[in-house]
């Protein structure tokens, strides 16, 4: 999704184009990122990978997608009889965010790319004459590693849902819900769009990286969580 200059009406300021990924490489990517959060919690398991065809999601809507593949998954998994030897399934399934988050794009689901080109403009300044970077831009990493900050950037994201199965009875045990991104830009790259900062080969393999670490981050990121015991009595202290 690339945005476009906001000219006040109440068409959306984005442009969305689909491009179909010929291979597996996406979702290895995010098996990858899995088989290592798996392994290092227990470097003893045995891990089997398994993903849905790309033609269970043809023809299903962006927002719906989490629910229906995860749904398909589901019903296939119930069928398997090498089940019974399982210990637990961890499923990843597409998640929809309606509204702009973090300074991202509205309605982003899945694996994409966001690309904001626009920067921001003072009083007075002519079209696509940008305001300089400041520190109170967020946040960009460059190709090559080096942080920065910019308003205008190239920002792959993982926003998915993660659930923990038990793999006998079926029970979702935990879902964790995950929205990461990662902004790039390149302060150095003389290109007046941020979109032409780098190669196609270099942003897909900045992509598969970024999408093996947040996978691994969606299963290895514990929540805070709260226990209550039952009230235990204690002696009070002897007064000196």
């Amino acid at each position: 999704m690339r945005q476009r200059r906001d000219v006040g009406s109440n068409i959306e300021p984005y442009r969305r184009h689909a491009l179909p990924v010929p291979d597996s490489s996406v979702d290895s990517a995010v098996l990858r990122g899995l088989d290592r959060a798996v392994a290092t919690e227990d470097p003893d398991s045995e891990r089997i990978f398994m993903r849905l065809s790309s033609e269970q999601a043809k023809g299903v809507f962006g927002h719906q997608r989490g629910e229906v593949l995860s749904s398909r998954a589901l019903a296939a998994l119930e069928t398997m009889p090498e089940r019974k030897d399982w210990y637990r399934i961890i499923l990843v399934a597409p998640r929809f965010m309606n509204v702009a988050y973090e300074g991202m794009g509205a309605k982003l689901h899945g694996i994409g790319i966001y690309v904001q080109p626009v920067g921001r403009t003072r009083v007075g300044m002519g079209i696509g004459e940008s305001e300089i970077e400041t520190s109170s831009d967020p946040e960009t990493i460059s190709p090559d590693g080096e942080k920065s900050f910019s308003y205008k950037y190239v920002a792959p994201y993982f926003y998915a849902q993660v659930w923990v199965i038990d793999a006998q009875t079926m029970k979702v045990i935990e879902t964790n819900d995950r929205y990461d991104f990662q902004r790039i830009y390149d302060p150095k790259s003389a290109a007046l769009d941020v979109a032409a900062q780098m190669t196609p080969e270099v942003l897909a393999t900045m992509v598969e990286k970024f999408v093996e670490k947040a996978s691994a981050r969606a299963l290895n990121d514990q929540q805070g969580q709260v226990i209550i015991h039952e009230p235990r009595i204690v002696n009070p202290s002897t007064p000196k």
